[in-house]
């Protein structure tokens, strides 16, 4: 009777904002109708976020519900970049600048490749998008009903104000269906046939996050108690064949009390920093280890090279860099942390243009938001700007 409930509220209270959003897209905006855009699409927010923290602290499985909630999360990391980008062109325009039109460029997955601003706020393109995203998010909350109902059968995530906090820390923020993807590939019953141990290939250029996510993944609790030995494996012990089997070789990074007969499921972490593993020589060690590896055991290889897709039983788990929008959402939080970006709009228009700076680097955020939390004004954050301007991370 509650999800039924909650259900029919969510579904009335959808179609108020969009009987409201598509009111507004039908007129020619005005300062007020603008305001109440603005407010629409930040209430539209405010309820993306509930459902995002409520399922981010759920074991979602289910493959098709992760993907939903990925367009959901997409959307929502867009819908903030608006709003923001919005927000800054108001407080430039009062101030007198003009030349704020660099603010609202959106990344590829944006309908709208390019928007340009001006001083005046209504009538122009960003009101539009504005009015676009929040018919998106109004049109994605409306078809989430069942996703509702279904979520509240799932088992809460272990530990889940710590894993919240590693989410943003080891910088997997933006990536939670890949680690879905990792988690269910390990947890996964392979077939009995000659070749029973998965190999999941990862690729993705320099610094994407390759290694951190496979070490974010291994290091949960969950994967420590279901395999018996973690075991790092470098390139050149495939490439010289110092390594003939697993049973002794290889860095262990973890490992649970032996069984009886010493036997035990295996996680066998393959970084390849270079492109230098051929076919035939992958052959030949995977042929020689899965002779000696228990059943449940698997194999994670990770490298910039796509050579390796050949290497895997399963499809090949591609990472790619965030999009400005939610770099954005990401550089937000770790800069004003729990304090609220609108009371300080000045700040925030600063804050914007460094993140845009910094080209999707997850250590430059990191440290950039470490210095910009050490003082609060406009003057030494328009001073870090400068000196990221002379000189731009790579």
């Amino acid at each position: 009777m509650e999800v039924i409930l909650t259900a029919i509220l969510g579904e009335v209270a959808t179609r108020s904002f969009s009987f409201l959003i598509d009111k507004y897209m039908a007129e020619d905006p005005t300062t007020e109708s603008v305001d109440e855009m603005l407010q629409s699409l930040q209430l539209l927010l405010l309820r993306v976020r509930v459902i995002m923290e409520e399922a981010d602290g759920r074991s979602i499985t289910s493959q098709a519900m992760l993907q939903q909630l990925n367009i959901l999360r997409k959307e929502m990391y867009r819908g903030y970049y608006v709003l923001d980008c919005f927000r800054g062109n108001q407080d430039e325009a009062k101030a007198g600048y003009n030349n704020v039109s660099h603010y609202f460029t959106l990344s590829k997955f944006s309908p709208a490749k390019r928007l340009f601003l001006s001083t005046s706020v209504a009538g122009t393109p960003c009101v539009k998008e504005v009015q676009q995203v929040s018919k998106n998010l109004g049109t994605i909350i409306f078809h989430m009903s069942e996703f509702l109902a279904f979520l509240k059968n799932y088992p809460p995530r272990y530990r889940q104000p710590y894993f919240m906090h590693l989410m943003i820390g080891l910088s997997m923020f933006g990536h939670q269906m890949e680690m879905e993807r990792v988690v269910n590939f390990l947890m996964q019953t392979e077939p009995c046939t000659g070749e029973s141990t998965g190999v999941l290939p990862i690729i993705g250029p320099k610094a994407v996050g390759k290694s951190t996510l496979v070490a974010h993944v291994y290091s949960s609790e969950k994967m420590r108690d279901y395999f018996s030995r973690i075991v790092l494996v470098t390139d050149e012990d495939l490439k010289n064949r110092q390594l003939a089997t697993l049973k002794d070789g290889g860095l262990t990074i973890h490992r649970n009390n032996p069984s009886p007969n010493g036997k035990g499921r295996l996680l066998v972490i393959i970084e390849l920093s270079e492109d230098v593993v051929e076919e035939d020589t992958w052959k030949w060690w995977y042929l020689a280890s899965a002779a000696c590896l228990e059943s449940g055991s698997k194999i994670v290889i990770t490298s910039r090279s796509s050579k390796i897709i050949n290497f895997g039983t399963t499809q090949a788990l591609v990472l790619t860099a965030l999009p400005i929008e939610a770099y954005w959402y990401f550089f937000k939080v770790l800069k004003f942390g729990s304090a609220n970006p609108e009371d300080q709009p000045k700040l925030e228009s600063v804050a914007l243009e460094i993140a845009r700076k910094l080209n999707g680097s997850f250590t430059g955020a990191n440290l950039i938001s470490i210095m910009l939390r050490k003082k609060f004004t406009a003057q030494y954050w328009l001073r870090l700007l400068a000196y990221i301007n002379k000189y731009p991370c790579n």
